[in-house]
Formats: structure tokens, C-alpha cells, sequence
């Protein structure tokens, strides 16, 4: 029944998780511009707050664990980067004492006598009792002065002080392994979403266990201490890779309530959190600083124009110098300059006066001749334009020219075939009537009585008016079409038919 009990918890625990890492994934999704708008960004990390009750289980352990790695994350940045940095680059510097915390990380991470560790080899027996873990512990950290072992509880001496925990339950917690039972108890759901976190288990346990070469059923067995350990192992590196502020937040009483405050209390947080020397790194440190070529370039306008053929070091220090920069309030370092608060503030008033002469100098010059460059400027532009403006009115006529070019030929090609038509029905009109005619003139000669004549004369007259009427056919027809034709200007003349015959 209890296993029963253990495995129904352990599926509602992952239920719980996958549901909050999709919504988390879900809101990323919907804030997400994509990596190409991404250059810069601002991120906020809440950490967890330390925590000590009067009954510390498994997850306080965890939560305490996370501070004290995220502790001395602040701690390398406060102290031992802020200092190392000033020993490599050769500056005079007491060294301030901290407390540091490494001490308490081995006792939680050493391999393979770390707390994590050994409660990691217990886990794997199901037989392991949460006493005998606890006698374990006290066997192999008893000579750590971090820890502190008594029966059934353990105590850490953290950076913000000592916390008790109860190993009951501690084994139960730390295994919390997902049955192959309940994922494919999960896959057959009715639920899409229940699915969905059953084969992306699936999928993750697959690819995890091929990484590192593991059976998946050994990836599935792995602690949640060790899974959280991994997890907050990630976020350091990300930590790593910025440049971080701090925020420190103060409780003023343990009772939570307003207006009381426990000057104690407040002063045991701050010197767990190592505030106090934080302020004494400052006072005695120097915040401000350059780079020997940055420092030139900003302020080598103070310096006369022989010094700057010197190097980058030289010139600072003829700077710092010239300016009489008392030598307690910077440091010059191999690459750097360090200067204490406020120093910096004197040069940029002088740079800014210098810089402010300058511009006058600049108006005063500037002032007549600014008005004659832009009379000069001015008539080459209305030069220049000129010649523009010309070219584009000849254009113009040139296109203008064609354009009526086309249209005057089409015009005359239109008057041309109107003249063509015309006369191609007066013309047709005068063959009819002059048809008409001969058929007349040949009755009237067949109706007349004549004298009998020889055939060779009948024909020869035939032949002649037949000769007679393919004359006329041409004169009326042909001649004034070809005549047409030579004429371009299309000047069309039409001339009287004669009285006599036919023409025209």
C-alpha cells in the first residue's frame, strides 16, 4: 500500500511539473521577438529565499543548496573578480577578507563523499532506511566544520547560518522516480495534454540516455537531488556568460509585520551576506575604469598636438598629470586606469570646456564664410540646373516633333485612302455610263442601212474601234490612279469631262 501511495504521488508530481515548465514555455513563446531582435536583453532572476524552520525536510535542503551556489556566484563577483582583477593588471591593493562558501559546496557536491552523493548510493537500495543514511552522513563529514551530525538530523553551518534537517522522508524525496507504469498509464489518457507529457518524457529520456551512453531505465532512475543539481549547474552557466547586478533584499523582524525592526537582526543579515565588506571594497576600490586606448582617445584633446605621436600609456599618465590628478585617487594599471569616485568627473569638465572653446573658435571662423560658400554653392546649382532644365525642354520638342510626325501620317494616310476610294467610284461610275454609250452608238450603227463592203475592211474597222475603246479605257482609268499615286502632297484636282467622249 505505502509503494502504491509513493507511485501516486510521484505521477502527481509529474503532472504538476510538465504543467508548469508548458504554461513557462507557453509565455516564452508569446514574449519571443526571435533570436535576430534578441542582441541585447535584460533579465531578472528571483532567487529562492534561505529558509529554516522548526522542521527542515528534503526541500529545504535543496533550496539552501541553490542559495549557496547562487551566494557564491555573488561573492566571485563582489570579491574575488574585483580583486583578482586588480593583482593581474599590477595594482597596489590590500587584500580585503571575505567569508567564502566553498567550503560548504564541497560538503554538499564532493564526489564521493558529498552529502548529494551519499544520498544518492542509499537511494539506489530499496532496503536503505532514512537512520541509516543519517549514520552514513555522520561517518564520513564528521570532521567537516560545516556540518554537524546528530541522530536522525544533520545540521549545515550555511553563510547565513545554521539550519537543522530531519532525514525522515529524505530517501522517499530524493528517489520520486516515474514508473514506467504510470507514462504509458499517461500515453493511453483521453487528455491530449497528458499525452503530450508522457512522450515528451519519452523522447528526453531516449536522447539524455544516448548522450551519455546510459540505459534509458537507468536515466529514469536518476535522483531528484542529482537532477536538480544538473539543473542548477545550467543556470550558473547562464549566469556565467552575463554581467550581473545585485539586489539584496533585508528582513527587518522575523514576526512579519510592519513597522518593527530588529537592528540585531538586520545585522546578522548583513554580515551573513557580507555586506559590510562589500562597502569596504568600494570605499577602498576603484569603480571607475579605462583602458589605456580609451582613455586617450576621449581626453587626448586636452594635451598639446606634440604628444600625440607618444604611446597610450605615456599620454594618460601626462594627462593625469597635467590635470593634477592627486596620485591616492587613481592606479595605473599594465592595461587599465583606475580611478576612484568622483576623479573622473574633473577631466569631463575640462574636455567639455575645451571642447565648448573649440566651437566657438569654430562659429567665429565659420560665421563669414559660411554665407559666401553658400553663394558659390548656390550658382553652381543654378548652373547645373540650367543645363538640366535645358536638355530635359530639348527632349521634350524632339519627342514632341515625332509624336506629330506619326500623327501627320497617319492623318495623310487616311486622306490617302478616302482620295483612293473616291475616285475609284467616280471612275467606276464613268466606265457604266461610258459602256452605256458604245451599247448605244453599236444599235444605232446596227439599225442603219449600209453599203455591203469587203470583209477585210469590216475587220479592219473592227479592230480599230476596238482599239478606240482600249485608249479610252486607259485615259479614264489608269492615268488619273497613277497620277494620284505620284502626287504626295494629295492635292486632288478633278477636271470637267469633256463635252466630246468621255475623261476626266
Amino acid at each position: 500500500m505505502q509503494q502504491a501511495i509513493d507511485i501516486r504521488d510521484a505521477m502527481a508530481k509529474f503532472i504538476y511539473a510538465n504543467l508548469f515548465d508548458w504554461i513557462v514555455d507557453k509565455i516564452n513563446r508569446s514574449l519571443a521577438m526571435g533570436k535576430e531582435k534578441t542582441g541585447r536583453s535584460i533579465n531578472i532572476l528571483d532567487i529562492y529565499g534561505f529558509e529554516s524552520f522548526e522542521k527542515n525536510s528534503f526541500e529545504q535542503f535543496c533550496i539552501n543548496y541553490a542559495n549557496e551556489r547562487l551566494q557564491q556566484h555573488c561573492y566571485r563577483h563582489l570579491f574575488k573578480l574585483e580583486q583578482e582583477e586588480y593583482e593581474l593588471d599590477g595594482i597596489d591593493w590590500t587584500k580585503v577578507d571575505f567569508q567564502d562558501n566553498q567550503e560548504c559546496l564541497d560538503l554538499f557536491e564532493k564526489k564521493p563523499i558529498g552529502i548529494i552523493s551519499l544520498l544518492d548510493e542509499e537511494s539506489n537500495f530499496d532496503k536503505a532506511t532514512d537512520l541509516a543514511f543519517a549514520n552514513k552522513l555522520k561517518q564520513h563529514l564528521k570532521a567537516n566544520p560545516c556540518y554537524r551530525g546528530d541522530r536522525e538530523e544533520f545540521g549545515i553551518r550555511h553563510y547565513a547560518g545554521e539550519v537543522i534537517y530531519d532525514t525522515s522522508g529524505f530517501l522517499n524525496k530524493n528517489r520520486d522516480t516515474v514508473h514506467p507504469d504510470t507514462i504509458q498509464l499517461l500515453s493511453s489518457s483521453s487528455e491530449d495534454l497528458l499525452k503530450l507529457f508522457a512522450s515528451s518524457f519519452a523522447n528526453q529520456s531516449k536522447k539524455t540516455a544516448s548522450s551519455i551512453h546510459i540505459e534509458i531505465s537507468d536515466f529514469q532512475k536518476q535522483t531528484v537531488a542529482t537532477k536538480f543539481k544538473d539543473v542548477l549547474f545550467k543556470l550558473m552557466q547562464q549566469l556565467e556568460s552575463t554581467a550581473p547586478h545585485f539586489i539584496c533584499c533585508i528582513k527587518p523582524n522575523n514576526k512579519q509585520v510592519p513597522g518593527m525592526y530588529n537592528n540585531d537582526l538586520v545585522f546578522e543579515q548583513l554580515r551573513s551576506y557580507s555586506l559590510l565588506e562589500v562597502v569596504r571594497i568600494s570605499r577602498s576600490g576603484y569603480p571607475t575604469r579605462m583602458t589605456h586606448q580609451e582613455f586617450c582617445l576621449r581626453y587626448g584633446v586636452l594635451l598639446p598636438e606634440d604628444h600625440e605621436r607618444k604611446d597610450p600609456l605615456s599620454m594618460s599618465v601626462s594627462i593625469l598629470r597635467k590635470f593634477d590628478i592627486l596620485p591616492e585617487m587613481y592606479r595605473v594599471g599594465y592595461t587599465k586606469l583606475y580611478f576612484r569616485v568622483g576623479q573622473i568627473v574633473v577631466l569631463e569638465e575640462v574636455r567639455k570646456q575645451v571642447l565648448q572653446g573649440t566651437l566657438e573658435v569654430q562659429k567665429c571662423y565659420s560665421g563669414p564664410h559660411t554665407p559666401r560658400h553658400f553663394h558659390e554653392l548656390k550658382g553652381v546649382v543654378i548652373i547645373l540646373q540650367s543645363f538640366v532644365r535645358g536638355e530635359i525642354a530639348r527632349r521634350q520638342y524632339k519627342d514632341s516633333l515625332e509624336s506629330k510626325q506619326k500623327d501627320a501620317n497617319k492623318e495623310n494616310d487616311e486622306l490617302l485612302v478616302a482620295v483612293l476610294q473616291i475616285q475609284s467610284a467616280i471612275r467606276c461610275w464613268l466606265a457604266q455610263r461610258h459602256l452605256n454609250q458604245l451599247q448605244k452608238s453599236k444599235k444605232l450603227i446596227q439599225d442603219r442601212p449600209k453599203p455591203a463592203k469587203k470583209t477585210t475592211e469590216v475587220k479592219n474597222s473592227s479592230i480599230c474601234f476596238r482599239i478606240n475603246i482600249f485608249k479610252n479605257l486607259v485615259a479614264c482609268c489608269v492615268k488619273p490612279v497613277l497620277a494620284g499615286l505620284a502626287c504626295r502632297n494629295f492635292t486632288f484636282c478633278c477636271r470637267r469631262p469633256r463635252k466630246a467622249g468621255f475623261g476626266g
